[in-house]
């Protein structure tokens, strides 16, 4: 069972999480914020000094359900070739849901990433993680050694960014499909 405070935060979290993503963080306001998560101001300041402690807080939990899902459905399939491409296509599950909105780190980003250091340092944690996961799952695979380890892990991490970056622009997933295909023959 919850404990009241920890209800309060997720209710908080929650509804950031919802309004960063769809109208952006410097849209949304904390008033905005705490009406809509129908909770005291006094609440949301005991939990958060600052707008910036509530968007490192939602990059955080946001991580940290990411790569859950991510790992989760990685870890469903036992050939590591078959893994390098879960990626893609999980990824392009997440857009489905999202709508295409794009990347919710890089987008939190766009809009905040300069202001903290603390902030840019939680972004660039996000992607450093994912770079590190995708080098596991290559080191792991027999890949046709086209290229290094290295290199392979940063071309699927740069192809799995861009296409995401392009899915969010157009609207569908053809480009997170296309960069799977071209990974592939690499593996």
């Amino acid at each position: 069972m919850k404990q009241r405070g920890q209800v309060v935060v997720d209710k908080i979290l929650d509804t950031a999480e919802r309004l960063f993503y769809l109208q952006g963080y410097s849209n949304t306001g904390i008033n905005q914020i705490i009406e809509e998560s129908d909770i005291a101001k006094a609440s949301l300041y005991k939990h958060f000094e600052t707008k910036t402690d509530l968007l490192i807080a939602y990059v955080q939990r946001t991580h940290k359900l990411w790569f859950t899902r991510l790992e989760a459905a990685v870890n469903k399939v036992a050939d590591p070739k078959q893994k390098i491409l879960t990626l893609f296509d999980h990824h392009t599950k997440r857009q489905e849901i999202r709508k295409f909105g794009g990347c919710p780190f890089i987008k939190a980003n766009d809009e905040a990433g300069i202001d903290d250091p603390r902030f840019l340092e939680e972004i660039q944690a996000t992607k450093i993680h994912s770079k590190e996961f995708i080098k596991s799952l290559v080191e792991n695979s027999v890949h046709k050694k086209f290229l290094s380890d290295e290199e392979l892990a940063e071309t699927i991490y740069v192809m799995l960014e861009g296409s995401i970056v392009t899915a969010s622009v157009f609207k569908n997933s053809d480009e997170i499909q296309s960069a799977k295909k071209i990974i592939e023959k690499l593996i």
